[in-house]
């Protein structure tokens, strides 16, 4: 019987790539929360004038690993920072920083390219297991099989784990967790008109349940080595609604939780419409709104807002405008082999209750990705918009009863 997949981790040692990535943030507060005995390594570059250990600290001071901080105060004290570059041969790292990977046997690739993945492992004498993200749009077809037949230059203990769109987090580190705007959440908290076809099937999984699939994935690649020779691919799970049902069971959240953009919410797959609704009902109003805040010195705000909404939906297009159909049998299977506790704690495929999913995303997007300010000028425009309509209509109408009576008069 094989070794339960807590137990097998417990005390390892770990490398882990592109932890500054939103994924690679989510499995490094899942690992080190998880596994409070085991050791991490993580590869990074220094950047923006700030050092390597300070891009991890930074990481470890967000909110997304407040219950981390909670559990575990000391928990950057197992994590071993190593300059380098996942663009570079060998990621960048000296000669020396490699050998202190020498127990390492767990490799999680979390972003960047996995075609240097296994050249950078073969120094790593007590490897079991390489777990690499990697999309599954990339290179495929509208069919999507569990093959490795467009995968080039892989071989050993390796398998890919292949995700949809990733969108917030279903339950980990908290319910609907989201720091940051993209596609996904910009489309469920009702940021903006989306193009696309809304009977299609929604391409998104929750960033916690692709990190539990990544590690899951890694412990049986390990674990049931016998069986699964060579390199192997899973197609990770989503959630099972369409695009449309996805925005329909988002409008509760929408109300309660209104995002500070002007517009249509929604989908049509009609690409003329779509332009000319977004032109008039997103772009005039913000950019009529910060002429005004020009006009009072205040900081023009809206537009940018309306900019990085549009940048956001625009990565779903190319998407929600195809259907996909994707083979998951090895995913659903992986889902069976975890033990009871590690199914509960590392759970690969779930049902989800989509409308709570999304009211909790609303709730989480509200405080950790929107502006306080915009909402309340949002919310200031949009009233004044109102009044200034209803004055317009009252003028007209008072107007139409005012010369009623002396057309009648004059017949």
């Amino acid at each position: 019987m094989n070794m339960a997949l807590r137990e097998w981790y417990a005390d390892r040692e770990l490398l882990l790539t592109g932890v500054t990535s939103d994924l690679g943030r989510a499995l490094l507060e899942k690992i080190l929360r998880s596994f409070p005995k085991a050791k991490v390594y993580v590869i990074v570059r220094s950047r923006d004038g700030l050092s390597k250990d300070d891009r991890i600290k930074n990481i470890l001071l967000s909110p997304r690993c407040e219950r981390l901080k909670q559990q575990d105060p000391n928990a950057l004290t197992r994590v071993k920072v190593l300059e380098g570059n996942l663009m570079y041969e060998g990621f960048g790292t000296t000669t020396t920083s490699r050998a202190l990977l020498r127990n390492v046997s767990v490799v999680l690739h979390a972003a960047g390219p996995h075609e240097k993945l296994l050249q950078f492992c073969q120094e790593l004498p007590r490897l079991e297991a390489v777990a690499a993200f990697t999309s599954v749009f990339q290179g495929q077809g509208n069919r999507i099989s569990e093959s490795l037949e467009k995968e080039h230059g892989l071989d050993g203990p390796v398998a890919l784990v292949r995700v949809p769109l990733v969108g917030p987090a279903l339950s980990e580190p908290m319910p609907g967790f989201v720091d940051v705007l993209k596609g996904p959440t910009a489309l469920m908290v009702g940021a903006g008109l989306a193009l696309g076809n809304a009977e299609f099937q929604a391409e998104i999984i929750p960033i916690d349940l692709a990190v539990n699939t990544l590690i899951a994935v890694a412990w049986e690649r390990a674990t049931a080595a016998k069986s699964l020779q060579g390199s192997i691919v899973y197609n990770a799970t989503s959630i099972d609604c369409t695009w449309g049902e996805l925005i329909k069971k988002s409008q509760r959240g929408n109300k309660k939780f209104s995002y500070p953009t002007f517009g249509l919410r929604g989908m049509t797959s009609i690409a003329v419409m779509y332009w000319i609704l977004v032109a008039l009902f997103e772009w005039l109003p913000s950019a009529f709104c910060d002429t005004i805040l020009g006009l009072f010195g205040a900081k023009k705000r809206l537009l940018e807002e309306h900019r990085r909404v549009r940048n956001a939906l625009r990565s779903v297009e190319s998407i929600s405008s195809r259907p996909w159909s994707v083979e998951r049998t090895r995913v659903f299977q992986l889902q069976q082999r975890l033990a009871p506790t590690d199914r509960d704690a590392f759970p690969v495929v779930t049902e989800i209750d989509v409308e709570s999913y999304v009211l909790c995303t609303a709730a989480a997007a509200k405080k950790y990705c929107v502006d306080e300010t915009n909402i309340t000028l949002v919310k200031i425009f949009r009233l004044l918009f109102l009044l200034l309509i209803a004055t317009v209509l009252l003028c007209a109408f008072l107007s139409y009863r005012h010369h009623v009576p002396a057309k009648h008069h004059e017949l």
